[in-house]
C-alpha cells in the first residue's frame, strides 16, 4: 500500500492517538513524530515504515467489528397480548420507547409501535381493544453474535431486532440504540 507522510497526522487523529502514543507504538521519539507532522523532517524509509505499520495495526484493532450483544439493551420491555392499548401507551411513555415486543406465555408473538398506533388509530379509539387485536408481526430475531453491520442492515427494514441466545430472547436493539452507538 502506498503511504504519504501528510496522512500521518490526520490518520493519527482519526484513531484518537496522541503523538506520544504513536511514537511508542512505532518505537520512535515523540519529537520525531512532531517534526514529521510539521513537515520539518523527512524520515528515513525504515522510520516511515515503522510509523505506517503502527498506524495500520491500530486501524485494524479499532475496526474490529462490534457484535449485536455489545450494543443491545438487555432489559426487554414487553407487553402481554391480552393487555389493553392504554397500558402499552403508558409503558412506552414511562420507558421512553417507540416500540416493544408483544408476549403471550413468555413467547414473543408480535410487536407494537408508535407507527402501529398511528396506522390503526380508528381501531384503538375503542378503549377495550387488546394489543393482540392490533399488533404487528414480531420483530426479527438474530443471534447475539451477529455483527453490527448486518444488524444495521436489518434495522433499515424493521424498527427493532430481538437478540437470542440458545433460543431465548436476551436483548433488543432499536434504530435509536444503533444511533447512540455510532
Amino acid at each position: 500500500m502506498f503511504y504519504e507522510l501528510e496522512k500521518i497526522k490526520p490518520t493519527r487523529q482519526k484513531l484518537n492517538l496522541t503523538q506520544a502514543q504513536l511514537a511508542k507504538m512505532a518505537q520512535v521519539s515523540q519529537s520525531l513524530i512532531t517534526k514529521i507532522e510539521r513537515g520539518t523532517v523527512e524520515p528515513s524509509f525504515s522510520i516511515a515504515k515503522k510509523i505506517f505499520v503502527a498506524l495500520e495495526d491500530q486501524t485494524i484493532k479499532t475496526q474490529k467489528e462490534l457484535l449485536a450483544k455489545d450494543i443491545c439493551i438487555r432489559k426487554i420491555i414487553s407487553i402481554r397480548s391480552n393487555d389493553k392499548v392504554d397500558n402499552a401507551i403508558i409503558l412506552m411513555k414511562k420507558y421512553a420507547i417507540s416500540q416493544m415486543p408483544v408476549v403471550k406465555e413468555k413467547m414473543i408473538i408480535g410487536s407494537i409501535s408508535e407507527e402501529t398506533f398511528i396506522k390503526k388509530y380508528d381501531q384503538i379509539k375503542n378503549q377495550n381493544i387488546t394489543i393482540e387485536e392490533i399488533m404487528d408481526e414480531p420483530f426479527p430475531t438474530i443471534p447475539e453474535n451477529t455483527n453490527v453491520t448486518l444488524t444495521r442492515d436489518i434495522l433499515k427494514l424493521y424498527p427493532a431486532v430481538i437478540l437470542i441466545k440458545q433460543g431465548k430472547p436476551v436483548g433488543i436493539i432499536t434504530k435509536a440504540d444503533m444511533l447512540r452507538r455510532s
